[in-house]
Order: structure tokens, then sequence, then C-alpha cells
């Protein structure tokens, strides 16, 4: 079994609901600015002011998803396990869609993996780990393309025993 913790900053998960509060705040004060009587004259601005709005109450919104905070993986044999904060979600190797490696030029610096799982996705960050990523991905790999060739392998049977059987009752 293979586990990785990836740490979030709260600091930056802080700062975007602030920075959320202010334009959810600021886009309410231009929409008032105009239905009060003050800016009737300045229909772009009040839009304007609701579309901040709507992208303030966003981005406050969005900062309390389980992936903005401290995640562990577990990679097991059969299944993968991501603990997080809202509890734990676990997905067996038959579940997961695709798994990318995602690697910039200075390979050095940083890599990413991202999982897909139905509608889910994991983005997994490797700042000067390439031997860790790498270790993992391999994991990954021997997985799930382990799943996908047997489910190839199985279809492939499949259609030849039923051109097989077509051939059969042509030939009678």
């Amino acid at each position: 079994m293979i586990r990785y913790h990836v740490k979030r900053n709260s600091k930056s998960r802080n700062t975007l609901r602030y920075l959320g509060v202010f334009l959810f705040v600021f886009g309410a004060w231009l929409v008032y600015l105009f239905f009060s009587g003050i800016a009737t004259r300045h229909l772009i601005g009040a839009i304007l002011g609701a579309l901040i709005g709507i992208y303030g109450a966003y981005l406050f919104i969005h900062t309390f998803e389980a992936d903005k905070y401290d995640i562990d993986y577990e990679f097991g044999d059969t299944e993968l396990t991501i603990k997080h904060r809202r509890g734990e979600t676990v997905y067996t190797y038959d579940q997961i869609d695709d798994v990318s490696l995602i690697v910039p030029e200075n390979e050095l610096l940083y890599s990413l993996i991202l999982i897909r799982a139905g509608r889910k996705k994991y983005l997994i960050p490797f700042s000067y780990k390439k031997e860790a990523c790498d270790a993992i991905y391999k994991h990954l790999t021997e997985r799930v393309t382990a799943k996908d060739l047997l489910a190839e392998i199985q279809n492939e049977s499949k259609s030849e025993e039923s051109k097989s059987e077509e051939s059969e009752s042509e030939e009678n």
C-alpha cells in the first residue's frame, strides 16, 4: 500500500473566501445604486455588478469543497481510498476511468497525476517528488490498464464467438 498526503494551504483558501465576500458585496452595492435611483441610466453597470456578485458568491461557496482541504490518498492493491475533510471515498480500480500523468518542461520541479472516476476528478500534485510520482503512476497504471485489457480481451472473445456462430449459421 502506498500512502500520499496532499497539504492544502489554508491561507489561500481564506484569501479566496475574503475575495469572494468582497466581490459579492461590491456587486450588490453596484446593483443597489441602480435600483435606488442614483445610477438609473447605468444599466451596464448594474449588469456588471450582478455578474461580479455572482462570481464572488461562486468563489466563496467553492472554497468549502472537500478538495480544498488536506487529502490523504491510499493506493491499495484492489482499491483507492481518498480521505478528505468530509470522510473518505473508496474507489475500486474498476471504477477509475482514466489516469493521466502531466509532466511540465522541467519535470524535476513538479509533476501532476489526474485521476478521473465518474464525474469526479482528482489532481495530485508532486513538488520536487518525481520518484514518488513515478511510483504512484506505475502502481495506478498497472491496476487500471489491467482492468481495461481484461475487458478488451473479453470483448474480442465475444466478438469472435459471435462471428463463428454467424458463419456456422450461414453454412447451414
